[in-house]
């Protein structure tokens, strides 16, 4: 074997075996990089949401069920949050003209001041104080419905997002149970439990919580508690929600646990 033969296996040996320590090590690099890292979003069935998206529309549900509406007012005014803002709390000068807000409403218009429609609670509740007066609003085509509420330049693609507000609506109403699951990094800002509690009963008509430093237990509370603690986890810093029998949390999701049906329980890093 010449010195050349020989110069050129040893140089070929050399580059396999830097290639395999590099390879070991960019896989290294990769498994630290995916336990470090989790994708960001929300499943609701068939559809998706951002977690800021989801947020939004637990606030537009809540507001919904804390006056002791129908479902299909939730389904109506998702419908146009998606149209309007696609379930975005825009702010003055992000919109069209002077709309403001999640259903884009004018102030211009007599629906509030750029500030309360910025508000999604008083959004909402100036979107179901205008639908409760529309004759029949419960049976009629949704596009039909919403345009009488909105007043918007094409009322009939509210129709398109039929399906999804209908979705999103009933999974944040706990229909099916564990029916919203939302993924995101370990976040950097959490919230206080009293922050959680206070910000869970403006959204929800639920019993008084439990505070603990890393605990809000919500007793006699259901599904849609168990799915606005999901939906609003990122924000707020939650990493678990327990409840009958299925534990969450940001980077598993919904699993079998032992939690009891008497209360929903979310908890915040340790």
């Amino acid at each position: 074997m010449s010195a050349n033969t020989r110069r050129g296996l040893v140089v070929a040996a050399a580059v396999v075996l830097v290639a395999v320590v590099g390879g070991l090590g960019l896989r290294a690099l990769w498994h630290t990089a995916l336990s470090q890292f989790t994708p960001t979003g929300c499943t609701l069935g068939a559809f998706s949401l951002d977690t800021s998206q989801a947020a939004v529309a637990s606030t537009m549900v809540g507001v919904v069920t804390t006056r002791g509406l129908p479902e299909r007012a939730a389904v109506l005014a998702l419908a146009a949050g998606l149209q309007e803002s696609k379930l975005r709390n825009l702010p003055p000068g992000n919109g069209d003209r002077d709309s403001v807000g999640v259903l884009q409403q004018r102030p211009s218009q007599g629906w509030g001041t750029a500030a309360h429609l910025n508000d999604v609670h008083f959004a909402t509740n100036a979107f179901l104080n205008a639908l409760l007066r529309v004759p029949s609003w419960q049976t009629l085509q949704l596009a039909t419905a919403v345009q009488d509420v909105q007043n918007s330049a094409d009322g009939s693609a509210y129709a398109q997002h039929e399906t999804e507000a209908q979705a999103v609506a009933d999974r944040l109403m706990g229909k099916p149970p564990a029916g919203i699951t939302c993924s995101f990094d370990k976040p950097t800002v959490v919230a206080t439990t009293a922050a959680i509690s206070a910000a869970l009963q403006r959204d929800l008509p639920v019993n008084t919580p439990t505070v603990t430093p890393r605990a809000v237990t919500v007793p006699g509370a259901g599904w849609q508690t168990a799915a606005w603690f999901v939906a609003n986890a990122d924000r707020l810093g939650i990493d678990t929600v327990a409840y009958d029998g299925k534990s969450w949390s940001r980077a598993n999701g919904w699993r079998a646990g032992s939690a009891p049906a008497t209360a929903v329980v979310a908890t915040l890093p340790a």
